[in-house]
């Protein structure tokens, strides 16, 4: 762990002709050959349900011995001119000293009640010297600038701190390739670039491999050196991210959206002859090269009742005039001594879809379960569409409010789709008026085929909208949605909500206040945005403004997506900016150089 890691002729190989959990089951993976070296970072890219976390697995030698399966093929690993080992032959603590790998939610795999305790496990556990133990930690931690949490309890982390914990627990094993499953699926975006960072640091300074399966490919692609899509069990893609996204029409069938710079630099090819950018910076520059710039007479569309542009900048009009669906006044709320929010208020009319963001552990989650009447607040009061929050007694605010929590595998406890749907009308449970019947909700989430399926049997996706469907069976005029794309790619992330807005015109009017990391989520749907920042509200409202205001969300751990930042970059003054590509090639003067020539001839 001191310097790079042994055998820079290392390489990890992959060869399955295929791939199946059950022997009469459908095929996973197929055609597989692939090749990673140490001191890469590659990229892993796919839909959902493609099979990349069952390669990451495959990867790491997990199946087909610890986890069952059928396989077809073999996955070694080769330093210099000795002999490969098949890694799906060794036992667990002999692959892990190979392959080291981390999961997308750490709580699966932190088992210690201390950080130091927590990254020494492996080491311990392969009988070394105390003092390589103590020496492996100290330089594990380091490795990922957690050195200043080893005598921190593991469940008084952030989800970022967890992050970085999993990963120096599993480089105390000291494997020269590293697998990582979405590390930041959970993270705030200014988390996800220090994971990344760290990333490409332990591979680029320390030279591990490191194999990332990630959706944040707007985040992801600056670090990689190649980037791989699987799709239906495939490698669609090989290449280096410069190259990889073109043409974007596979990634587009493959049901993946490409980085936001990569559809700019197809709808603006002029500026970018030289190659897509992988960064707003190139991107900026690219654009100035070519001469092209913002026009002067043109500017965001700004909604009619946007708020005046400022620091704690108020709710639109619009929203003050309607009568209010969730509304927090004045609420306080402690856990164990610790303030998670401190005088909060927050208003949210019928019909509105607010966006709640900032930091983990900025008390977004908080204020959500406040409103639903999970958490008791210190001080301050909250009422639900005209009613009291009755805080501690859920069913009160049941009928009217849904509550979709992050990690949906808590929320769905039957053995079948048809009973997770039924379970309102079965059991009485409180719902609003004209609820609609299981077989409607079934068919409007799309799983009208799958009545009889096991929910953990359903891909992630899906059990997202059975879990949103459950919700609905009780007609809630309004809906809080915690983190609720977790693990979803961006095409099926959009489905949901698009699924949400058709619930919305179906039913005239749906209240949402959605919790999410994810800003292209907020550039699309959101009417407003509320950034929290230590427990308070720092920044309330419209997308295209809140955006433009990068050194604040930066402080509340939030960076825009990358539109609305090379906005900003071109524009440092503006008010408001471009949060979708086409809206800003709306806003270029494609014509500048060319009229700046002629004006000089």
């Amino acid at each position: 762990m001191s310097g790079s890691v042994q055998g820079s002729r290392l390489a990890l190989r992959a060869s399955i002709d295929c791939f199946r959990y059950h022997a009469d089951g459908p095929v996973v993976l197929s055609d597989i050959d692939l090749e990673f070296q140490a001191g890469e970072l590659v990229v892993v890219a796919g839909p959902s349900g493609s099979g990349k976390s069952t390669l990451a697995l495959a990867l790491a030698g997990l199946v087909p011995r610890r986890i069952g399966g059928h396989l077809n093929g073999r996955v070694t690993l080769q330093a210099g001119q000795g002999a490969p080992v098949d890694l799906a032959g060794l036992e667990l603590y002999e692959a892990a000293q190979h392959v080291g790998i981390t999961f997308q939610n750490p709580e699966y795999q932190l088992i210690q009640y201390q950080v130091a305790a927590e990254v020494a496990f492996g080491p311990e556990n392969l009988g070394l010297p105390h003092d390589e133990v103590v020496r492996r930690v100290h330089a594990s931690l380091a490795a990922v600038h957690a050195g200043d949490l080893a005598e921190l309890a593991v469940g008084s982390l952030s989800g970022g701190q967890k992050q970085r914990v999993a990963i120096a627990a599993a480089l105390a094993m000291s494997p020269p390739i590293l697998i990582l499953d979405e590390p930041t699926s959970d993270l705030d975006p200014v988390g996800t670039e220090q994971v990344l960072g760290i990333l490409r640091e332990l591979s680029h300074e320390r030279g591990h491999g490191v194999i990332l399966v990630e959706h944040k490919l707007d985040e992801a692609v600056r670090y990689a050196d190649r980037v791989i899509l699987i799709t239906g069990g495939r490698v669609a893609v090989d290449d280096h991210p410069r190259r990889a996204f073109t043409p974007t029409a596979r990634w587009h069938a493959a049901g993946v959206r490409p980085p936001e710079l990569v559809t700019l630099a197809e709808l603006v090819p002029e500026a970018f002859t030289e190659g897509v950018a992988l960064t707003v910076e190139e991107a900026a520059q690219a654009l100035v090269d070519a001469g092209i710039r913002l026009a002067a007479d043109k500017r965001v569309p700004v909604p009619a009742a946007a708020p005046p542009a400022g620091g704690l900048e108020g709710p639109r009009e619009a929203a003050r005039a309607a009568a209010p669906a969730m509304e927090a006044r004045g609420l306080s709320v402690s856990y164990k001594q610790k303030r998670a929010l401190a005088d909060v208020s927050l208003r949210v009319a019928e019909g509105e879809w607010v966006a709640l963001i900032g930091a983990n552990g900025s008390g977004k989650t908080t204020l959500g379960a406040a409103l639903m009447g999970f958490a008791t607040p210190d001080s301050g009061t909250a009422t639900c569409f005209g009613e009291p929050v009755q805080f501690g007694r859920i069913p009160k605010q049941a009928d009217r409010l849904g509550y979709l929590f992050q990690n949906v595998d808590d929320m769905l406890f039957n053995s079948s789709v048809a009973a997770e749907l039924e379970f309102t009308a079965h059991h009485h449970v409180p719902a609003g008026r004209d609820a609609p019947a299981a077989a409607e909700v079934a068919s409007l989430i799309g799983l009208a085929g799958q009545a009889a399926a096991h929910p953990y049997n359903l891909s992630g996706g899906e059990r997202q909208r059975l879990g949103l469907g459950a919700l609905l069976t009780r007609a809630p005029r309004g809906l809080i949605l915690d983190e609720p794309t977790t693990g979803l790619d961006e095409v099926h992330a959009e489905a949901l909500f698009d699924l949400l807005a058709r619930v919305r015109t179906a039913l005239g009017s749906l209240t949402c206040l959605l919790i999410t990391h994810d800003m292209r989520l907020v550039a699309r749907f959101a009417d407003r945005v509320v950034a929290l920042r230590d427990g308070q509200v720092v920044l309330d409202t419209t997308p295209p403004r809140a955006f433009a205001r990068t050194e604040l969300l930066e402080r509340c751990g939030v960076r825009p997506p990358p539109i609305a930042a090379l906005h900003s970059r071109l524009d440092h003054g503006a008010d408001e900016v471009a949060v979708h590509p086409g809206e800003l090639v709306s806003l270029l003067d494609r014509n500048y150089r060319r009229e700046l020539h002629a004006a000089l001839s």
